[in-house]
């Protein structure tokens, strides 16, 4: 008897969308180290981590919008325009921790304008996001147009690699400890809260939620605040890591941290997801990426490795969902 129960317990482990997500994570990882011996090199991964880790932390929030049945496809246009917004008032004269902190405001506010409008103006998530990407990228091409704007204080300048720990062969960054720090909020909340509950409520049946009371419209108002915020965050590092702020910088991000959140297991009609699951696909993306480049592999190759990631980690948990309801 016992054997058999944990036969299923452990089954019904390895159901678990994030199972795969791990295991993928595996293959990833030992076919990089085929590829160079570099990624034996604790330093040089945790270096080449960073600039994905901005996208990654977005992506914990985007983890919740995606459960709630929405999804956020401005999250980059937010990163451009407050940065060009921070760095306008730097360059007029405002301290820049002081214009940083307003940057966060902005951020949280665009986010917060999406809110309404789908929120409470019941607008598709996908209609809206799609029209304020390119309303919030036109504003920052509108000031700044084709120039980039610099010439930031030396204590800014590549804040985001602030030694935290420091090995032999390697430094682990404040990004990163930011990166993990922010996981593990967004698991607690997502996972051990009421709100969280609510999120996973409005994704699986948004009528039924609203019938046992849940102010619907007010936890996808949050969600879209809460976004804003990361987007701040996110683009900040940003800002730091490369010096300059330009209208077309993260051209694209929004659909690497979609992939992020898909690859992790979070279904896009909503209901399902994990935290633990993102933040394996946000490694997942760090070390193929990464393993990528190593190896030469051009752009264009690059994006059709990522696309069929993609479409292999929706259709083999899609078949595995498909076997347990047939066979239990």
């Amino acid at each position: 008897m016992g054997k058999g129960v944990t036969g299923k317990k452990i089954w019904r482990l390895f159901k678990r969308r994030e199972m795969f997500t791990l295991v993928l994570l595996i293959v990833v990882l030992v076919v990089s180290m085929s590829l160079s011996s570099s990624f034996r090199d604790l330093g040089y991964v945790l270096k080449s981590a960073t600039r994905y880790v901005e996208y990654g932390m977005i992506a914990l929030s985007m983890t919740m919008i995606v459960i709630a049945g929405m999804i956020d496809l401005s999250a980059p246009a937010i990163m451009v325009c407050l940065n060009t917004f921070v760095a306008m008032m730097y360059h007029a004269g405002i301290p820049l921790g002081w214009a940083i902190v307003v940057g966060i405001f902005i951020g949280m506010a665009l986010g917060a304008f999406n809110g309404v409008l789908i929120a409470y103006l019941k607008l598709p998530a996908l209609i809206v996001t799609i029209g304020t990407l390119n309303a919030y990228r036109g504003i920052s091409q509108i000031f700044i147009g084709d120039k980039s704007l610099g010439s930031f204080p030396e204590w800014f300048n590549s804040i985001e690699k602030i030694p935290i720990f420091k090995g032999e062969n390697y430094t682990f960054g404040l990004t990163l400890l930011l990166f993990i720090i922010f996981a593990v909020i967004f698991y607690f909340v997502l996972h051990r809260t009421r709100f969280g509950r609510s999120v996973y409520a409005i994704g699986f049946n948004e009528k039924a939620a609203i019938y046992s009371g849940i102010k619907t419209k007010n936890v996808k108002f949050t969600l879209f605040v809460i976004s804003g915020f990361m987007c701040a965050i996110a683009g900040i590092l940003t800002m730091s890591r490369l010096l300059l702020v330009r209208w077309d910088m993260a051209t694209g991000g929004e659909l690497e941290i979609v992939t992020m959140v898909l690859l992790g297991g979070t279904e896009i009609t909503g209901g399902r997801g994990s935290v633990i699951g993102t933040f394996l696909a946000v490694i997942i993306i760090i070390i193929l990426k990464t393993g990528l480049l190593v190896a030469n592999v051009t752009a264009n190759a690059q994006m059709f490795i990522m696309g069929l990631l993609l479409l292999i980690s929706i259709i083999i948990p899609n078949i595995m969902n498909y076997y347990r309801e047939k066979h239990g």
